[in-house]
C-alpha cells in the first residue's frame, strides 16, 4: 500500500526536501552544522521523509532516529532513551543511569562529534517532547553549527497554540546561524492522479475529498473508494478532537453537517458568538476561516466529524442549520431542501 505520497518505495514531490537534507549532511561532514526545520499538518509525510532521507544522504553518514510520543505522562529524555542500542557506550549509560543532565548533554555532544561523519541525529514530533528533552535540544541547537553533525526537528504546525513550550525552542532555533526550514506542502492534483492510476479512482474525487494530505491519498485509495470515509481517518480525526473544549467541539458538529464551505452570515446564524468559536480549531488546522466564510480544510474531516455523530445528534444539528436558512433571505432551496431532509422536517 502507497502511504504518506509513497510510490514503488519512494516519495512524491519531495525532491527538494530532500536535497536540502542532503546538502545539509554534506556541510557538516565538513564540520558546518545546522538545523533542519521539518514541519506541516498532520498526515503531511514528515515521517515518510524521515524515512526516504538515508537514500540521498552521503554514504559514511550516521542516522540516529528518537521520536516523542503522545503520552498523558511524557517519558523524560523519551527520544533520546530511544538511541540506546545504536550509540556508543557513554550515551547509553548516561540515559539508563538515572538520566543526569549534564551527563546525557555532554555525552550527546561527544556521540554527535564520533566518526564517521556525519551524524544526522532525527527528533520527530518535538511537539510532543517532554521538559527534559526539549532542554537537551536547546543545548544541541546552541552547538550544532560547530559539530559534524545535523539535527533534524519534526513537528505539527497545527499543535502549537501560543502558549505551546517548543515555541521557546524554535525561537532559539530562529536566532542559529544555519538553519533550513523546510515545510511540507499538500500534493498536487497530478502526485494525487499517479497514487490513485492503480486502484481506478476517480483522481479528481479523490484529490477533492482530501485536498492532497498524503495520509488521506493514501487511506482512501486502501480503501478503495471515497464513499465511506476509511476507518483510520475516523480514528486520526476523533483523536485530533478530543483534547478540545467542548465548546470547540460543538461548534466542529454542528458547521460538519453543512457540506460545503459556511458562509459568515450562516456561521454567525448558528454560533452565539460567530467565527470566535472557530479559533481554536482554526488553529488545530481543522478548519480554514476568512472573512467571508468558514469551512473544513479537508472534506474527509467533515465527513468523518459526521460519521461520529448519533443519528439523534446529526438530526438536531440539521434542523438548526434549516431554521437558520429558512429565515435568510435568498437561501438556496436546494440546501433548505437538504437539511430539511436531513432533519426528518
Amino acid at each position: 500500500m502507497c502511504q504518506h505520497g509513497a510510490v514503488d518505495g519512494g516519495i512524491l514531490e519531495r525532491e527538494h526536501e530532500l536535497d536540502r537534507l542532503a546538502s545539509a549532511a554534506r556541510e557538516a561532514a565538513d564540520g558546518a552544522g545546522s538545523v533542519v526545520l521539518v514541519h506541516g499538518e498532520a498526515g503531511i509525510g514528515k515521517s515518510s521523509l524521515v524515512k526516504a532521507m538515508p537514500g540521498v544522504l552521503p554514504t559514511a553518514s550516521r542516522v540516529l532516529v528518537g521520536e516523542c510520543d503522545d503520552l498523558a505522562t511524557r517519558r523524560p529524555l523519551g527520544p533520546f532513551r530511544d538511541l540506546v542500542g545504536g550509540v556508543g557506550a557513554e550515551l547509553a549509560r548516561a540515559l539508563t543511569a538515572g538520566g543526569d543532565r549534564p551527563r546525557v548533554y555532554d555525552a550527546l555532544r561527544a556521540e554527535l562529534t564520533a566518526a564517521p561523519h556525519p551524524a544526522v541525529l532525527v527528533v520527530e514530533d518535538v511537539h510532543w517532547a517532554d521538559e527534559a528533552s526539549l532542554d537537551a535540544l536547546r543545548f544541541l541547537v546552541h552547538r550544532v553549527e560547530r559539530l559534524p553533525a545535523v539535527l533534524v526537528l519534526t513537528y505539527r504546525d497545527d499543535e502549537l497554540d501560543r502558549r505551546h513550550p517548543l515555541h521557546h525552542l524554535l525561537g532559539q532555533v530562529s536566532r542559529a546561524e544555519r538553519v533550513h526550514r523546510l515545510p511540507l506542502p499538500r500534493l498536487s492534483p497530478g502526485a494525487v492522479h499517479r497514487l490513485s492510476a492503480v486502484s481506478g479512482l476517480d483522481p479528481a474525487e479523490v484529490y477533492e475529498v482530501t485536498s492532497g494530505n498524503p495520509f488521506f491519498v493514501a487511506e482512501v485509495v486502501a480503501a478503495g473508494g471515497t464513499g465511506a470515509v476509511p476507518p483510520t481517518v475516523v480514528d486520526a480525526v476523533l483523536a485530533r478532537l478530543r483534547d478540545l473544549d467542548d465548546r470547540t467541539r460543538d461548534a466542529l458538529e454542528q458547521l460538519a453537517v453543512v457540506p460545503s464551505a459556511v458562509e459568515r452570515p450562516l456561521v454567525d446564524a448558528l454560533l452565539p458568538d460567530g467565527v470566535a468559536e472557530l479559533a481554536v480549531a482554526e488553529q488545530r488546522g481543522l478548519l480554514t476561516v476568512t472573512p467571508e466564510r468558514a469551512g473544513f480544510r479537508h472534506e474527509l474531516i467533515r465527513r468523518a466529524v459526521v460519521d461520529s455523530l448519533p443519528a439523534a445528534r446529526r438530526i438536531e444539528l440539521n434542523r438548526q442549520v434549516l431554521a437558520a436558512l429558512v429565515v435568510q433571505p435568498g437561501s438556496d432551496p436546494a440546501r433548505v431542501v437538504h437539511h430539511a431532509a436531513q432533519a426528518g422536517d
